[in-house]
């Protein structure tokens, strides 16, 4: 009894791995994709690209095969709408397997600076605080900031997620002075230099004019923000 059980195991095994060995061989999307941006670039395209099809076989059984190869023809693309067409066929062991004509768009993607971590309002950016990701530049709009230098020493004005682009009300230049700061006004009028107690009337960022009054005299006076403790008068 326990030879046939043993036989029956054996049997059973030998019949698992020739369906294992039967598996065929699978050509994903991916694959496909990677050939077809190959072929941009064989095309003289000077952008990385992103890609989805919509039309056409994007994946492949072989069964049989050991060895797949993908062969992208024919490729024309409209640059004005970012579609593209092709003709793909495929090779299983050296042999043609299929044909198929592929359709979809292609988006250009641009290299950007985002939050590597979730930075808190009011926190400064340094560098370290931002990595590089791409995506497709049509995501990229007008008022969003994505150089490191221009983001780089500048005050979030609100929680930044990671990862996410950021725009330019969600940012600003650090705030030295704050309203009802005690400040230094200083008027410079050719060899002389008049300074003044006064309160700061409204926050600055250094280089922007704010309102200030003079403690003394109770005069509104306007100034440059120098630094976090003084203004120079306009004249």
């Amino acid at each position: 009894m326990l030879k046939f059980v043993t036989r029956v195991l054996f049997v059973l095994f030998l019949a698992s791995a020739a369906k294992a060995e039967e598996a065929p061989l699978y050509v994903g999307e991916e694959e496909v994709m990677s050939a077809v941006r190959k072929e941009f670039a064989e095309q003289g395209a000077d952008s990385e690209f992103e890609i989805e099809a919509f039309g056409g076989q994007t994946s492949f059984s072989l069964p049989g095969a050991k060895k797949a190869k993908l062969l992208v023809s024919k490729l024309k693309y409209d640059e004005t709408q970012n579609k593209f067409s092709c003709a793909l066929e495929v090779f299983a062991d050296g042999k043609a397997a299929a044909k198929t004509q592929i359709q979809g768009r292609y988006f250009p993607l641009k290299e950007v600076y985002v939050p590597a971590r979730v930075i808190g309002k009011g926190e400064i950016i340094g560098t370290e605080d931002l990595k590089v990701i791409k995506v497709r530049s049509g995501r990229v709009k007008p008022n969003m900031v994505t150089e490191a230098e221009k983001l780089a020493g500048m005050e979030a004005k609100r929680s930044l997620k990671e990862g996410k682009l950021i725009s330019e009300r969600e940012i600003g230049e650090v705030v030295l002075i704050k309203r009802g700061n005690v400040i230094t006004a200083v008027y410079k009028t050719g060899q002389m230099t008049i300074t003044a107690q006064a309160v700061a009337l409204e926050d600055g960022a250094r280089g922007q004019k704010i309102e200030a009054e003079n403690s003394k005299s109770r005069k509104k006076v306007y100034g440059v923000v120098i630094d976090a403790d003084t203004i120079e008068i306009s004249q």
